[in-house]
């Protein structure tokens, strides 16, 4: 199952690459942002399953990682195209970095329940 991860998001990046290539009525901009939304996933994906967490751990965060993408990905494809005034983008990043420091404190816990 770790293998496929990366796979996947490969695929989902190749996807969104030409979808805002060829569709006319998803800009640029929102493919620029869905892409960031998509390779930080693939980073938080491959930081779980590289660490040393517990099964029970790694096992919600392969469920909370995708539900928390897929809330941005969709976000970034209904947020204006601008960066002035654009409260999608400053959603994304609370998103995202409540995703890394629940990751970075699973980490943590991790770590330190396994020192005992």
């Amino acid at each position: 199952m770790k293998q496929i991860f990366p796979i996947l998001y490969v695929i989902f990046l190749m996807i969104n690459i030409v979808a805002g290539l060829i569709l006319s009525c998803y800009p640029m901009f929102n493919m620029g942002i869905n892409t960031v939304v998509i390779c930080v996933a693939a980073l938080f994906s491959y930081w779980v399953n590289k660490g040393s967490f517990k099964s029970a751990f790694t096992t919600s965060l392969a469920f909370i990682i995708p539900l928390f993408t897929l809330i941005e990905f969709i976000m970034g494809l209904l947020m204006p195209s601008q960066l002035e005034d654009n409260w999608g983008i400053i959603a994304i990043l609370c998103l995202m970095a409540f995703n890394g420091c629940l990751i970075y404190a699973i980490a943590k816990r991790s770590g330190k329940s396994s020192q005992k």
